[in-house]
């Protein structure tokens, strides 16, 4: 604390602390890059700019994306970097850390939009896709990727919606192919089997198998009743 109170007020000196890196400039040209501790320099004439060089994580705001096939996907990613150049992290981009965040924005859009319901499963080869879709970014900004992940990944409710109902029409269909080719059924009864309709299942021997159909029974009315209870009487008396 009293070294930075020091530095402000003089200016002859710049503390660059455990974590750190530096990048000297004098009259505004880059001189070089000095590690932790007390570094002189000519005020005016020299500046110091630290920038954090240990590892730093960085978290990617939600996103939502379209797939290929029109599927919406909400995604958010964190990344863990360091540089690993301070000179090209402190010169070719004016802000590292808001730099990697909008070009990472960008590669998870376009490696996402590119997919389709059949391929987005498959997270490792995104990621994988994703890191190598910032190898250029990494090389000119000065800095690694150490770790990079999802941090949610799902599809929207209607997604999910679409994609259940699909599921379910998939499973109805190999159900009535094999209704027909295997039980060897009438259309009808094959349709009305996997629609629930059906039953019982009676196997005659040496006879093809029949399909037995339960319709529903209109439920009855009023009238009905009173109708019934007339019978009723008529067989009675």
């Amino acid at each position: 604390m009293l070294l930075d109170v020091l530095q402000y007020f003089t200016g002859v000196f710049v503390v660059v602390y455990d974590g750190q890196h530096a990048v000297k400039f004098t009259l505004g040209r880059v001189s070089h890059v000095v590690g932790p501790g007390v570094h002189f320099k000519w005020p005016i004439i020299q500046k110091f700019r630290k920038e954090e060089t240990k590892d730093t994580t960085l978290d990617l705001e939600t996103q939502v994306i379209h797939l290929a096939d029109d599927l919406v996907f909400e995604v958010s990613a964190k990344v863990v970097y360091q540089i690993v150049n301070l000179e090209k992290a402190m010169v070719e981009v004016d802000d590292l850390q808001l730099g990697l965040k909008n070009r990472l924005t960008l590669s998870i859009q376009r490696v996402v939009q590119a997919q389709s319901r059949g391929t987005i499963g498959n997270v490792p080869a995104l990621v994988d896709k994703i890191r190598t879709d910032l190898k250029d970014v990494e090389q000119k900004w000065g800095f690694e990727i150490r770790e990079l992940g999802f941090s949610q990944f799902s599809p929207t409710p209607a997604t999910l919606e679409i994609t259940q109902l699909r599921l379910l029409a998939e499973e109805k269909l190999l159900l009535f192919q094999r209704f027909r080719n295997q039980e060897r059924m009438s259309e009808e009864a094959a349709v009305s089997l996997v629609s629930g309709a059906v039953v019982a299942l009676q196997r005659q021997a040496g006879e093809e198998a029949e399909a037995v159909v339960a319709l529903p029974r209109p439920t009855p009315t009023a009238a009905d009743l009173v109708q019934d209870e007339t019978d009723a009487q008529k067989n009675d008396a």
